[in-house]
């Protein structure tokens, strides 16, 4: 009996760990892998909110080109051609944005499984993921 009640403490402590990571968000990355922020996704109900930190103001450099625009995505590590568009990010003067997207239905059947947040050139000829995330299976 005390070894059942002891299994339940230990599951219960689990789940409120990983409640809890799960509350902070999924960490959003640079190339470095320095965080810079976290995301917050909901596959089910088409959710997802941003909290970005030190992402520098536009237009900023980027690789070899200057970035003129920040866009996210939701999209497929194993499946190119999917990719839903979230929005625009625009940086404050502290470097930090904020933003909620709703899609509006359940996507988890879509093998969505990374958000990025790429820069873009004046001319859009050129690119680069600046800051992504990976989802947990």
């Amino acid at each position: 009996m005390r070894a059942t009640k002891v299994s339940i403490i230990v599951l219960t402590v689990a789940l409120a760990l990983s409640a809890s990571a799960w509350a902070r968000g999924i960490p959003l990355v640079d190339a470095t892998g320095a965080a810079h922020g976290t995301v917050k996704v909901t596959l089910a109900r088409g959710s997802v909110a941003f909290k970005i930190t030190g992402l520098a103001r536009l237009p900023a450099p980027v690789n070899a080109f200057t970035a003129t625009e920040y866009k996210a995505y939701l999209l497929s590590s194993t499946d190119a051609a999917v990719e839903i568009y979230l929005t625009d990010i625009y940086p404050d003067s502290r470097q930090r944005t904020t933003r909620k997207v709703a899609l509006g239905g359940d996507v988890s059947q879509l093998g969505l499984d990374r958000v990025v947040v790429t820069a873009f050139s004046k001319d859009g000829q050129s690119s680069f993921d600046v800051l992504t995330a990976t989802l947990a299976p």
